[in-house]
């Protein structure tokens, strides 16, 4: 993905609303229904110990009508609504229908009655467009749930204002009902001419999969997706009277966002692979999502069934390093097999495309039979491009492997030992953190010792990476941070890296006590490497999520135009109507 795209794709998040409490919502509708009734006493004089019931029955039994009763006439038609959302759709609506109907009048005197008309009608069009995204794409399911705070207050205030009043909001509230069709008739045509589906379709899957886990966005992902043939590398070690190890470098994407598509791809797969397993972040964008975890369970029943029956090395290399430009790649064989951990912090480390780690991959077998390139993805600040074919960044990547690949191939080889261990962290997937914690592989050799330290994590805040390996250089001889790169721990933006939210000082000690665990778990060890080629995996498909992306931000910014001149034309026609029924 370029950076534009990247940039695009991380921009979508700022459509996403978090709602408050409907408790917050309640107290904030009597206070400004309160606030009404003080505004109407003071414009009496407050003589005579005036009350009215007319803000009452006009604005707060409206509100609190529509916070009530809308979740369950959503019910009613097969919607769900929560009374979180309620609350809030109640509270903008009391908003607006202040708003529109008390500040014009301040200029235009005798004017309230027409001025609340317009308030109500608009209450009535912004609940249809929240309610069809939230709730149901589909309007007719919609309508009368978007009409019970309008409808309500027009209905209670039909008393006070008259029958003009109550002809002029009917033809109103026939008016922007017809507006809105027409709106989402043309907001809907650019996602679903070129996704099949429109942008109310895809926000009530994502609403839903937020709100109660449902799979209708996995579905849609399915629809679009296409089947890739990837390698997956994969290096195991047994281990003299202790459990096996195993690293696998998956060269699929764990996203998009909270647990769609691949997001939970390192869990679920060390859940298939056993306890002391490390998932590596291979080289896979946004692309290369799996569009459900069926296809993550695919993949791991593939690795499975791939697994050696016999461990034939006992030998490894010293770990090296190696730079080209901004990219330097920690390297280490074992027998045939070699694994490479490639970082550019202090630079922003962001995603390889499949096509640059191939390559390497490819290259590398005039050295080794299996050729393991992970992207440690261990640096960021901003939202930065990932490594798109062909560019410097690229080709950094390759010289550097390839720097990489000759040396090590060239190394001496000597018996080694292995150890593991894993740390669970006190920290929320919203702090940064994935389930899996923090896992540590060691390894010793020729008397030096290599810590791989991997966050279950999506990447890390800019700084903390090398922090890290300059505390445990004085506990180890060489050593790598990586993240796994889950997207679990993104729901509402792309930026939640390890070490944002959490200050490292609160989760170092994890990370101390881990190393030192594996070094006390260490044992005389052999390996076995595997590249084990995985057929058929559904994938989102070549810049599939690139394109969502262009188009919705593309669709957004003619949205507010649209819906202006629809506004202002059913206005007028109203204002006409209603000038020809009243004259």
């Amino acid at each position: 993905m370029t950076a534009e795209m990247e940039a695009r794709l991380e921009g979508l998040s700022r459509y996403i609303v978090t709602t408050p409490a409907w408790t917050r919502s309640f107290a904030l509708i009597l206070l400004l229904s309160a606030c009404i009734e003080v505004m109407v006493i003071a414009g009496k004089g407050g003589e005579g110990g005036y009350i009215s019931l007319f803000p009452v029955a006009a604005y707060l039994l409206p509100a609190l009508a529509a916070l009530a009763l809308t979740p369950r006439c959503a019910r009613l038609f097969k919607g769900n609504l929560t009374y979180d959302w309620s609350g809030l759709t109640a509270l903008i609506g009391l908003v607006l229908e202040i708003f529109i109907s008390l500040s014009p009048p301040l200029v235009f005197r005798g004017s309230f009655p027409f001025f609340f008309a317009n308030a109500l009608a608009f209450i009535f069009a912004f609940r249809m467009l929240l309610l069809a995204a939230v709730v149901d794409f589909r309007i007719s399911r919609v309508i009368v749930p978007a009409l019970l705070h309008s409808g309500l207050a027009m209905v209670l205030a039909y008393p006070y204002l008259g029958l003009d009043f109550l002809r002029l909001s009917i033809l109103l509230h026939i008016s922007f009902a017809i507006g809105v069709l027409i709106f989402i008739l043309v907001i809907e045509r650019p996602l679903k001419t070129n996704f099949r589906v429109g942008p109310l379709e895809l926000a009530n899957a994502f609403l839903a999969h937020l709100s109660g886990g449902s799979r209708k966005l996995d579905e849609y992902f399915r629809s679009i997706g296409e089947s890739v043939v990837v390698p997956q590398v994969s290096l195991f070690f047994e281990r003299e009277g202790k459990e096996e190890i195993m690293v696998t470098i998956p060269n699929v994407h764990p996203g998009p966002l909270g647990e769609t598509g691949g997001s939970a791809l390192p869990k679920t797969l060390h859940g298939m692979l056993g306890k002391n397993s490390l998932i590596f972040h291979g080289s896979a964008n946004h692309d290369f999502n799996p569009v459900d975890e069926s296809e993550v369970v695919r993949l791991g029943g593939i690795l499975v069934a791939d697994r050696p029956v016999a461990f034939t090395n006992t030998t490894c290399t010293r770990s090296g390093r190696f730079r080209s430009g901004s990219v330097d790649v920690l390297a280490q064989a074992f027998g045939n097999t070699i694994v490479m951990a490639a970082t550019r912090s202090p630079e922003v480390t962001e995603d390889l495309d499949f096509s640059v780690g191939f390559a390497i991959m490819k290259s590398g077998l005039r050295y080794f039979d299996n050729v393991g390139y992970a992207d440690a993805h261990n640096c960021m600040d901003s939202m930065e491009t990932g490594v798109s074919p062909a560019t410097d960044l690229a080709m950094e990547h390759i010289a550097a492997a390839e720097m990489a690949l000759a040396a090590t191939a060239a190394m001496k080889r000597e018996k080694f030992h292995a150890g593991y261990a894993e740390r669970k962290v006190p920290f929320t997937r919203q702090q940064g953190f994935g389930d899996l914690g923090v896992q540590v592989l060691v390894i010793r050799t020729s008397g030096q010792t290599t810590a791989y330290v991997l966050f279950d994590g999506n990447n890390m805040h800019a700084g903390v990476r090398d922090r890290i390996r300059e505390k445990l250089l004085a506990v180890v001889d060489e050593c790598e941070v990586l993240t796994t790169d889950t997207h679990v721990v993104n729901t509402v933006s792309g930026r939640n890296q390890v070490g944002l939210a959490v200050p490292l000082e609160k989760f170092y000690p994890f990370v101390e006590e881990a190393v030192f665990d594996a070094i006390t778990d260490m044992a005389p060890a052999r390996s076995e490497g595997k590249t084990t080629v995985c057929r058929g995996v559904v994938v989102f498909g070549s810049q599939r999520i690139s394109q969502i992306a262009s188009t919705v931000n593309g669709m957004m910014g003619f949205l507010v135009p649209v819906a202006a001149v629809i506004l202002v034309l059913a206005f007028l026609t109203t204002a006409i109507a209603y000038r020809v029924l009243t004259y």
